[in-house]
């Protein structure tokens, strides 16, 4: 079967790069039927997150018979983010179509300069953001270096600034804009996700709102105008507006000048502010189970998401009203991936799902604290929920499996059963008349210590803040002080891998030792894990 066509070569192109380029297979295309899965996946499960492609353009371009198919570095990327969720599909070599090899392809042409259109070059910048297969992709040359560059490259050509679409066209117009606020969404998810700072700064960019008008192709031509998906529309445009809220509240522990306070004020405003989003959501992308669909389940995915994130945010001193809303939204995640799996849909969810599993399991993991045995058990399904998605989304995202190995060892059935047998001890105290629970008296801590956990298979070295139990003390009437929680001082150990080192600290209940885990330590472990990854060896710095 025949292959799309490949558009001729720039005529100044060095003939040497172009001999290297060939050598690489950088023009090398799979069969004409993958090719066509490819290009529908992608438009179909890709382009509504990531709107930096006009469907008709490219769709005209890609069935042209005379040799003015699209641009090949764009094709390639675009096959490189669809090939994540392929099956036993085959390249023409017979090898099997894997995101790697569109990986490379795409980073050859790139770094060649063969491409010179802004607009392409942009494009496909923002794809080469999208890989991810480990660690090592989220280093200097991976995930952050992709984001940053692209926000460089969109404002050197200046797409943040509204005065430069002045003599665009309509589709011109409408496609950069799409491609900035693509770029934004990027930046924030990338910040709250792993702990980065913001690239874009509000204040940098004159780029009106979204509407929906943005989302209509036409043809300047022939004056057509070609109809468009109007709840893919909706859903960029109100997955953009909760990126927005993000500034609010989830940044801001980003800033050195973050303060205790400052945090209170931003997630309050925060707060409000997701509380008018949904007030005025479009009603068919609010997510219900009976009315499920891919883009809503996403959606609100990345709602409550942000809701846990808030409770997080304000630990240790969050209200009982916090922590009752950031155990449903986390319920409601793992709910809307059950949802995703049950349809067919987990395996074609955008690599910050998996960002979504790991916030929504680090909140209910702080709800195993809870003296209610009910609550522990549900806790405790719901748990098991979240292991048995992050095992599915482990199959399309190789990272989730470090995830999923590092959540394994930290909530453990032996873990359960000593705070389910607590538990109901204090359930039977109160039973039976005793009036001792203290559970809102003072608390006295034991100095805290970081403890090394090495996750076996993944060979990554992880430092848990590990939590010593917590003495309750006979309640007093008068208020408890201000400073009675001072600050512990933490015991720093060297961070490294050594080969055939699967040792937990030299105990056997390493692992068990390290599950009464502050839950915002783990998260932030998490970040410093995902920050300083490589493939093969993994050096670590908490100097900052």
């Amino acid at each position: 079967m025949a292959q799309p066509v490949i558009p001729p070569h720039p005529a100044d192109f060095d003939p040497f790069e172009l001999d290297i380029l060939n050598r690489r297979g950088a023009f090398s295309l799979p069969p004409k039927d993958v090719c066509d899965t490819l290009v529908k996946i992608f438009f179909e499960w890709i382009a509504p997150i990531l709107p930096v492609v006009n469907r008709q353009e490219f769709m005209r371009k890609y069935h042209s018979p005379n040799g003015t198919g699209p641009p090949i570095l764009l094709l390639q990327a675009m096959f490189m983010v669809a090939a994540r969720f392929t099956t036993n599909q085959q390249s023409s070599d017979g090898r099997s179509v894997s995101p790697r090899v569109f990986h490379k392809k795409t980073k050859a042409l790139y770094n060649a300069g063969y491409e010179k259109d802004p607009v392409t070059i942009l494009q496909a910048v923002i794809l080469l953001g999208m890989y991810w297969d480990g660690p090592d992709d989220l280093t200097e040359c991976g995930i952050f270096y992709w984001s940053r560059l692209g926000t460089a490259l969109a404002q050197a050509y200046g797409m943040n600034d509204k005065e430069r679409y002045t003599d665009l066209n309509h589709s011109e117009k409408s496609l950069r804009k799409r491609i900035w606020w693509t770029l934004y969404t990027r930046d924030r998810s990338v910040a709250a996700a792993f702990g980065r700072p913001l690239h874009i700064d509000l204040s940098d960019f004159t780029v009106d709102p979204l509407t929906e008008s943005d989302f209509i192709e036409r043809d300047e031509q022939l004056q057509i105008e070609y109809p468009y998906d109007m709840a893919q529309a909706r859903f960029f445009i109100e997955y953009v507006k909760l990126c927005q809220l993000m500034d609010l509240g989830l940044c801001l522990k980003l800033s050195s000048r973050s303060t205790q306070d400052n945090r209170r004020t931003e997630a309050a405003q925060c707060e409000l502010g997701l509380s008018e989003w949904l007030a005025f959501c479009p009603l068919e992308l609010q997510w219900r189970q009976s009315r499920h669909t891919f883009l809503s389940g996403v959606l609100f995915s990345t709602f409550y998401t942000i809701v846990c994130q808030l409770q997080l945010l304000q630990e240790p001193g969050s209200s009982n009203d916090a922590q009752k809303s950031s155990f449903h939204a986390a319920s409601t995640v793992i709910s809307i991936l059950e949802t995703l799996y049950s349809h067919g849909q987990l395996q074609y969810a955008p690599s910050f799902i998996i960002c979504h599993a790991v916030v929504s399991f680090v909140t209910l993991q702080h709800q195993m604290e809870s003296s209610m045995p009910s609550l522990l058990h549900a806790v405790r399904l719901k748990l098991d929920a979240n292991l048995e998605m992050l095992e599915v989304l482990s199959q399309t995202w190789p990272i989730a499996r470090m995830m999923l190995e590092l959540f394994q060892a930290t909530a453990t059935p032996a873990h359960f059963d000593r705070l389910l047998t607590t538990a109901v001890d204090d359930c039977r105290r109160r039973s039976s008349g005793e009036t001792n629970d203290t559970s809102n008296g003072p608390r006295s801590f034991q100095r805290s210590r970081l403890r090394q956990v090495v996750l076996p298979q993944s060979r990554v070295v992880l430092q848990l803040l590990a939590r010593t139990s917590q003495n309750r003390m006979t309640a007093i009437s008068r208020p408890m002080p201000d400073d009675i929680f001072s600050d512990t001082d933490v015991e720093n150990e060297s961070c490294e891998l050594r080969s055939g080192d699967i040792d937990l600290n030299g105990s056997p209940d390493a692992y068990s030792s390290a599950l009464e885990t502050d839950p915002s330590a783990i998260l932030q472990n998490l970040q410093e894990i995902i920050r300083i990854g490589r493939s093969n060896l993994y050096n670590t710095d908490y100097s900052s």
